[in-house]
């Protein structure tokens, strides 16, 4: 081997690593701040650093982690889902007030939510990949369109507890090996979801796609398919969501999920997703929807007013997309130097 091909292989090397090494900043960047989070809450208040307080704070993240899971999906492929909490709001109310009704449909709820996700998913996925309206756009307007349905369908009345299925009024309060029964279903959906991403083809082509559309249509992946497959992914996940937030709710009204896009977008950035697609991992959403909850649970014990915690809650998002940008910025630059090296040799 020549001086020459030792250098080309030297650089191309040093150009993957810095790349690497750029897109783990995020995820490692979050379990520090998580870190520090809990440092000050503990010297700041007396009740935070306890079991019963951290059992809490998992069972307030799990909810956030399923739906921040499925969100992650359809911001891998760089697009946007601003509909998640109003998914979650019709998927309660008209899952639970029709399993109310109709006793026979009371076992099947699970199944009926993850019909009713997909179909309001796929709505989602084809304004942005067939009408090709930009996500944001497409997803605030049926983020008010689902909301006005629920709105409608309920004419003003509740789903009481009464009439939720008993079997998810148990779930609800069930405890399974010292945690709430939602936190190990929040963990099970987060690696269910992840392995998907890392070993099926379909979860592997939304990657691609997000780091570069334009080579992922040269190489034939069908970005119609990808992105319409992703926000029914994403749908399904929010459905599941809504049904369990319906059955620790109790009493369901047509404003139950109202506000959850915020904190669910906001989980999937500081969890380390880059907003642009194509790098990040359902792992660091679901750390994101921990710090949120940590957060949110450590300004409450501290009595913090609401305004506040929407101002940090708003800063994170800020500083998480700052990072992001600055992480992108160096996974290109590394890239380039990378190319010109092959060019070169």
């Amino acid at each position: 081997m020549n001086t020459s091909t030792i250098e080309t292989s030297a650089a191309t090397e040093s150009g993957r690593n810095t790349g690497a090494a750029a897109l783990k900043v995020r995820f490692l960047g979050t379990l520090v701040f998580l870190a520090v989070l809990v440092v000050v809450f503990t010297v700041t208040t007396d009740r935070f650093l306890s079991l019963d307080n951290t059992r809490s704070i998992l069972f307030t993240s799990a909810i956030l982690m399923i739906a921040a899971t499925g969100q992650s999906l359809v911001v891998l492929t760089g697009n946007l889902d601003l509909s998640v909490g109003s998914i979650m709001g019709v998927t309660a109310y008209v899952v639970y007030d029709l399993a109310g009704s109709t006793t026979e449909l009371q076992p099947v709820v699970i199944l009926m939510a993850l019909v009713l996700g997909a179909v309001m998913g796929s709505i989602n996925g084809f304004l942005v990949a067939v009408l090709e309206i930009p996500s944001i756009v497409a997803t605030l307007g049926t983020l008010s369109i689902y909301r006005g349905f629920v709105s409608f369908y309920a004419d003003a009345t509740e789903v009481t507890s009464g009439q939720l299925p008993q079997y998810m009024r148990d779930l609800a309060m069930a405890q399974w090996f010292g945690l709430s029964a939602y936190v190990w279903i929040a963990l099970g959906v987060v690696l269910l979801v992840g392995a998907g991403l890392k070993n099926l083809p379909f979860g592997r082509s939304i990657y691609a796609y997000g780091s570069n559309p334009d080579a992922a249509a040269y190489f034939g992946l069908r970005s119609t398919r990808i992105i319409i497959g992703a926000y029914i992914g994403a749908g399904m996940i929010a459905a599941v969501a809504g049904v369990l937030l319906g059955a620790r709710v109790g009493n369901i009204n047509s404003l139950v999920g109202n506000g959850y896009e915020l904190e669910v977008l906001a989980a999937v950035v500081i969890g380390g997703i880059s907003i642009w697609g194509g790098s990040g991992s359902v792992y660091g959403a679901a750390l994101g929807a921990i710090v949120l909850a940590t957060i949110n649970n450590g300004l409450v014990l501290l009595r913090v007013e609401e305004f506040y915690r929407l101002i940090i809650q708003g800063s994170a998002i800020v500083a998480a997309v700052a990072v992001d940008a600055v992480v992108r910025h160096r996974v290109l630059r590394a890239t380039e130097r990378r190319t010109a090296v092959e060019v070169a040799s």
